[in-house]
């Protein structure tokens, strides 16, 4: 970390020089065109810039050895040039699911990249109690081809083995082993919840060894189950939606990892709306159709991951590798619990860890916000203590509904 080279954060001002100077760039904006640019201060980590000509625009995305809302965050610039090659493989598998890359300036950590301009981040859609009849579906198949075609189930094993390599991302890892899988279940500094009413409720899971023990077993199993090459942080922040199109952004904190793990922060993030709807639909009946909304699309995205990964599986797997239907079946099955404990991780690190969401941080009154966040702890609990059985999506479907916001019990 200390030997990282020295970058020159981008302004408003300098941004502008710099585009002027990438010829794929100007190649979109126009060489003669007049240029504006305004930074987007919607992430946590990177710096990002729109830059228009009052027609077209693109973004200037530039990673610093630090996340720029979390100065003492201190992460490595080589995250840039992880998220490049995976985009590059990700375009490869699923071309209509990915952001476009123009251009990637290695030593200066900068992508130029599309202005999904005409989409809107999936989180805020769902804030507003939009719906997306294709997005689930856009996930399920981006989620299946990205992680079985870096999977050993078609990536002959020294393959497999060099491509790990190139994609360690020790410190992007650590970040997460620990925001993730282990400061929320132990009193630390960065735990934070939305309100005191709340207290007794975190101290209660603090005080449940056997909840937490559950959660260290998905931690080992994060920091050891190299099984594809995952996005790592594929939640609703990181999804570009309108009505017929899905793009996936971000994929900076790539390794891999275990494949449940980018389902099933997709699908944690799906639930962290529904516990928010305590706030954002106006009456009862608006929320139960709105939940239900949600739970389809939940249904949706694993029917279309199971779908197509047993598809791929089927046409394109090392058949001579794994010759046995049966192993087929608790394979799919593994994934399927694998993706409501990741999933219970990613709820959890929400509600109490340090990057909260505005599905329930931005509800303004206190009580109702409260509320909201032991929905969502209620459906973490869930999720992860009960997966071991787990052996249908509709039963996760039937946790999520069951869930309420009574404390820790």
């Amino acid at each position: 970390m200390s030997n990282q080279p020295e970058v020159t954060p981008l302004t408003e001002q300098t941004v502008l020089e710099y585009v002027r100077n990438i010829p794929e760039a100007m190649a979109i904006l126009g060489e003669d065109a007049p240029l504006s640019a305004k930074a987007i201060l919607e992430g946590n980590v990177n710096l990002l810039f729109r830059v228009s000509n009052g027609k077209r625009s693109l973004l200037v995305k530039q990673a610093l050895p630090h996340a720029w809302r979390y100065p003492q965050l201190k992460v490595p610039l080589e995250r840039a040039r992880i998220e490049y090659e995976l985009l590059q493989l990700e375009a490869k598998y699923a071309p209509d699911y990915v952001v476009k890359v123009y251009y990637y300036d290695e030593p200066r950590a900068i992508h130029v990249i599309e202005d999904l301009n005409q989409h809107v981040v999936m989180r805020e859609g769902l804030i507003a109690r939009k719906r997306y009849p294709l997005a689930s579906k856009h996930i399920g198949y981006f989620a299946a081809h990205t992680l079985f075609h870096t999977s050993d189930l078609y990536l002959p094993s020294g393959e497999k083995k060099a491509m790990a390599e190139r994609f360690t991302n020790a410190v992007m890892r650590k970040v997460q082993e620990d925001l993730v899988f282990t400061q929320p279940y132990i009193p630390h500094p960065n735990n934070r919840w939305t309100a005191p009413e709340n207290t007794p409720v975190v101290e209660a899971m603090y005080a449940d060894d056997e909840f937490r023990s559950e959660m260290f077993f998905l931690k080992e199993r994060y920091m050891t189950h190299a099984q594809a090459l995952i996005h790592n942080d594929l939640h609703t922040g990181s999804i570009m939606v309108n009505e017929t199109e899905t793009k996936t952004i971000d994929p900076e904190f790539a390794f891999f990892g275990p494949i449940g793990h980018d389902l099933g922060s997709y699908l944690a993030n799906l639930a962290l709306n529904y516990a928010g709807q305590e706030h954002w639909s106006p009456d009862e009946a608006s929320r139960k159709e709105y939940r239900t909304w949600l739970l389809q699309s939940m249904r949706e995205a694993w029917e279309t991951f199971e779908q197509e990964w047993r598809t791929l599986w089927e046409t394109k797997g090392l058949h001579d590798e794994w010759p046995s239907a049966r192993y087929r079946e608790r394979y799919m099955r593994q994934l399927l619990q694998d993706t409501a404990g990741f999933g219970a991780a990613e709820i959890m690190r929400r509600a109490v860890g340090l990057a909260h969401v505005a599905d329930i941080d931005r509800i303004p009154d206190t009580k109702t916000r409260a509320a909201a966040e032991r929905i969502a702890l209620n459906i973490a609990r869930a999720w992860l203590m009960r997966r071991h059985t787990l052996s249908s999506i509709d039963e996760l479907l039937e946790w999520t509904a069951a869930a309420d916001d009574r404390g820790w019990e």
